[in-house]
Order: C-alpha cells, then structure tokens, then sequence
C-alpha cells in the first residue's frame, strides 16, 4: 500500500501541518455524506441557497461547507454553482457502482472510539462505548455491514482472481458477514457450491443479498459461533476466513484455524483475508491504522503479521504459503493442506 502520509523528511512542515488537520477534513466528508449533498447535487448543478433550502440548513454555513468540499475537489464551482466533480460522482452517489457512502459512514461510527487515543494507549484498554452508542446497535450493524458489502464487492473479483477460484468445488466461508465473497465466487464459478456460517444478526442481512444472486440454489447459510459451536460440513476445498481473526486473541485464532483446518478436504486450500502486519516502514499504513482501531475498539482484538500468521498455519502442517497483497491494504495468506496438481 502506498504511504498516502508519508513524511517529506527534508521539508515536513506542510506534511506534519496536513496530520494534525486530518480530522477537519473527515469530519467534512463526514457531515456530506450525512446531509447527502453528493445525491442532491447529482441531479443537477445548484446555488447555494437552494441546497441550503433542500436541506433545511442554514444557508451561510452550508456555503462554507460546500467550498471546502470544492478545495478538496469533490465539487466544482462556477457561475455561482456547485455540481460533483466525476470522482465524488461515482464513488459518493448512492446506486453507483463503487459507491463508498457506507464505507465512510462506517467510518464515522468509529470516530468516537479513537477521541482519547493517548489514554487508551496508556492503559491498553479500548474505550467504554456510550449508551447511545449501544442502543443504536441494530442501526450499526446494519451500516456496518452494508460498508463491509461494498468493501468486499470492489475486491472480490481481484481476490477471486488472485485464487484462481475456477478451480475449487466445495467452499466454505467462516465469518461471512453480508456473504459478499461467496456470492460473487459462486456467481463466477457455476461449479461452486458454498456455506457460509457467521452469527444470525449477520446471517439475516447474508440472506437478502443470497436471494438476489444468479447463485443461490448453491448457497447455504448455517449459524455458528465459530468457537463454541461445531463447524457444520467437512470436505471442503476451500476455506475462506475475512477480515475475521483481528477481533480474537492469539489463543483463539489458533482454535479458530485449527476447527478450519480439521474440515479442510486433505488436499485443500485455507484462504486468511485480513489486514496483515509486517516491519514498520513497509508501506501498510492502512494495517497498522486498523490495528490501532482493534485497540480502541475490541477489547482483545488486533492485527497479526504475516509471520504470526504463516506460523499458525505451519503448525497445522500447511505447505506452500504465500501472501498476496490486495487492494485497500488487506493481505490474502494462502496455505495448501498438501500440494494440489489443480493448484
């Protein structure tokens, strides 16, 4: 991943200036998405004064507001309006293709939790919720995992492609989430039958997005708390397990890859999607800032570095381990339960 932050080490003054401004510019983006001004201006390019009227808003500070979204360059202003410029129109527009207003509405739900940083780094403890907080949950939930559908849609096809995923018959998909992964591999794959097992509340929204799917004859869902309950199946040429370890404990990602491991078919293929560590200073900002967010957000979770990783699957006796880099920062490591001749 490249270093978007990095530090200009013979001039850094603009750099450092730009980091401590950094929360401004969120909270920008932030409170657009939230008064869908992208969606408003997507019909059309309007004054000032009229968007302040559709929204209900004062009209000076609205105008404020909309210049600073022109000088980051998600709008455009001449002749007294405002329209989106093309990269706000395809990625902040709802029903576009690559539409990323879940993803930074997700990310404004965890704004609170990072307020405080340095105490949470001096004791080592995340940071106790709000009540509001938690009676919003369902309303949470549910916007986190619509970000969590729109991440996966914008890399499955890189992921499938990187897993030659043409080749495998039997998946299974632990900690699923909205189902995304699997949906579009089956939709790739019409030889490819999948299980997805995750807790219900996550399952209920997996289903929505299953009906809809050209492949959902071949889809299933099972609830399963992965560590307490019997993984349902065996067999399976593929298990696929994403963005799930950085919520567990050490102790509990090797029993979570070792219950993986026991119903993996003798010649198939475990798949880690996650955000993976390694040396500071190797370009994966995007990781280590995920890590720090396990640390104000879970009370035990963290990123674990392709080391970490490759051991615990070495240990299950996988052969042939690899890291792919991924796009937005995530790492694939893939290890074989013995060489494959398809692989």
């Amino acid at each position: 991943m490249t270093q978007s932050y990095s530090i200009n080490q013979k001039n850094g003054k603009e750099e450092i200036i730009n980091l401590a401004l950094g929360y401004q510019v969120s909270q920008v983006l932030f409170a657009a998405v939230h008064l869908d001004i992208f969606n408003l201006l997507d019909r059309g390019a309007s004054e000032s004064t009229a968007i302040a009227n559709a929204l209900q808003s004062d009209r000076n500070s609205v105008r404020r507001l909309l210049n600073v979204l022109v000088d980051l360059g998600l709008l455009e202003y001449s002749d007294h309006t405002y329209r989106t410029t093309p990269a706000a129109s395809r990625y902040l527009v709802k029903g576009r293709s690559g539409y990323l207003g879940n993803i930074v509405q997700h990310s404004s739900n965890l704004w609170q939790f990072w307020d405080g940083l340095e105490q949470q780094v001096k004791t080592g403890c995340a940071k106790e919720p709000e009540q509001e907080f938690l009676n919003a949950f369902p309303r949470r939930l549910k916007e986190y995992l619509a970000a969590m559908h729109d991440s996966a849609a914008s890399q499955s096809d890189s992921i499938a492609d990187a897993l030659a995923i043409g080749g495998f018959r039997n998946m299974l998909d632990i900690g699923c989430g909205p189902g995304t992964y699997a949906i579009a591999f089956a939709e790739r794959n019409p030889n490819l039958t999948a299980t997805l097992i995750d807790l219900e509340p996550n399952l209920v929204y997996a289903r929505e997005h299953i009906t809809k799917s050209s492949a959902r004859e071949r889809i299933r869902t099972c609830t399963c708390q992965v560590l307490e309950d019997t993984i349902p199946g065996s067999g399976y040429d593929l298990v696929f397990i994403s963005h799930l370890i950085h919520i567990y404990s050490e102790d509990e990602v090797r029993q979570i890859f070792a219950k993986a491991w026991d119903v993996l078919a003798p010649s198939g293929t475990m798949v880690v999607h996650d955000y993976v560590l390694s040396e500071p200073g190797q370009g994966r900002l995007r990781a280590s800032l995920f890590d720090l967010t396990m640390l104000v957000g879970t009370p035990r979770g963290r990123c674990y570095t392709i080391h970490e990783v490759r051991t615990m699957l070495m240990a299950l006796g996988a052969q042939t381990i690899r890291e792919i880099s991924i796009d937005q920062g995530s790492s694939l490591v893939v290890g074989e339960k013995q060489c494959s001749e398809k692989k």
